[in-house]
């Protein structure tokens, strides 16, 4: 197999290295409708903090920006003008559309090696040879002797990691790893954890049209899926029912709670909140069916251990009372991240030029952390 990520070392403790000073690599993730790029660095006392920060959305679709090297070029060029990045090493994903990402059960016979077997499966799930596929995973459940274990497999084809590699090398940029982006959320969420409890923590990464629940097992990846639950159709949705354009409603939700005992202005408000939310839960409760499946699966994984609480990410984390909503259906502690760099900041300084909070660069923090901390 050859290795697209750091996803197959399993990550025991998070702590910051404090014998040395270092700028680290650049985070780049090509999101669907944005660019997004985290710098972080230590100082002598081993503290991590956000040393730059940009996001630029494209003016064309994300397939016409990687087929043209000179206008991500530009993009690329003129964040590093315009904001403090140093160097041109980055950490970075393939873009979700290239990347799939499944887990998989496989035997280990007498005599074979647990990734001889996994290639076999996947080698047999695959649509043409094997060598076209870059393949990587980590264990989630291994058995000394035989029987099932799993992993979690990321796939894609070789020649769009080719591509997208030399589009990120026509743009002046050296590639020091190439991650998946449950790597990159699992990062976050150990950075952000108490490194002496073991936990189950989820984390739901909202998209515009599609979501990603990811379990993190201590400071182990678990579990990952790909969701049909977006920002969008929730536009459209409330949009539809309350014959208003999108762009409205947009307005709306940014202005009025989901869930009206925490609005506490005027009689109108609260009637505005409450009629969001009726239009809302059905759609949230399609998302609790797949919390409550991710549920079951954690516990029959870590010997009935539960999930302790439920990190929320990304456009509806910017929805206010999304995570009480969810809190109310789910019965679970549910934390909003709506800055994934506030960890990062020096207490009473913000720096100049890393633009307002953006749930969006989750995974492009994640990746600006490889390396930052020991045993990463």
């Amino acid at each position: 197999m050859m290795n697209m990520s750091a996803l197959a070392k399993i990550v025991e403790r998070f702590t910051p290295d404090v014998t040395r000073r270092r700028i680290g690599p650049i985070g780049l993730e090509c999101a669907l409708h944005a660019m997004h790029m985290v710098q972080l660095e230590t100082g002598r006392d081993g503290r991590v903090v956000v040393r730059a920060r940009a996001s630029y959305p494209y003016d064309c679709s994300l397939d016409d920006l990687l087929a043209s090297p000179a206008r991500m070029k530009e993009m690329v060029k003129r964040a590093l003008r315009e904001h403090n990045f140093y160097g041109r090493n980055v950490v970075t994903t393939l873009p979700s559309t290239d990347l799939q990402i499944m887990p998989v059960t496989y035997h280990v016979a007498s005599g074979e090696s647990a990734e001889a077997a996994l290639v076999n499966v996947m080698a047999e799930r695959l649509d043409g040879d094997f060598s076209d596929y870059v393949v990587d995973y980590t264990p989630v459940r291994t058995e000394e002797r035989g029987g099932e274990q799993l992993a979690i497999v990321a796939v894609a084809r070789r020649d769009v990691v080719i591509d997208f590699l030399e589009t990120l090398r026509k743009c002046g940029l050296h590639t020091e790893h190439l991650e998946v982006g449950p790597t990159a959320i699992r990062r976050l969420v150990c950075a952000m954890s108490d490194s002496a409890r073991h936990e189950n923590v989820m984390a739901i990464n909202f998209g515009r049209n599609s979501s990603y629940i990811t379990v993190v097992s201590g400071a182990r990846l678990l579990f990952d899926q790909a969701i049909q639950f977006g920002e969008t159709a929730l536009v459209k949705r409330i949009a539809a029912q309350l014959e208003m354009p999108e762009e409205a409603v947009i307005g709306l939700v940014q202005q009025h709670s989901l869930l009206p005992g925490n609005d506490s202005g005027s009689a109108q408000s609260r009637e505005i909140s409450e009629t969001l939310a009726q239009i809302v839960k059905p759609e949230f409760l399609r998302l609790v069916e797949e919390i409550n499946r991710t549920l079951i699966y954690t516990a029959s994984q870590t010997h009935g251990k539960q999930i302790s609480r439920i990190y929320i990410l990304g456009s509806l984390a910017r929805w206010p009372g999304t995570d009480q909503v969810l809190k109310s259906l789910v019965e679970l502690d549910v934390k909003t991240i709506p800055d994934p760099l506030k960890p990062f900041f020096t207490a009473g300084k913000r720096l100049e030029n890393v633009g307002e909070p953006a749930p969006e660069i989750a995974v492009a923090t994640g990746l600006a952390l490889n390396g930052m901390l020991v045993n990463d």
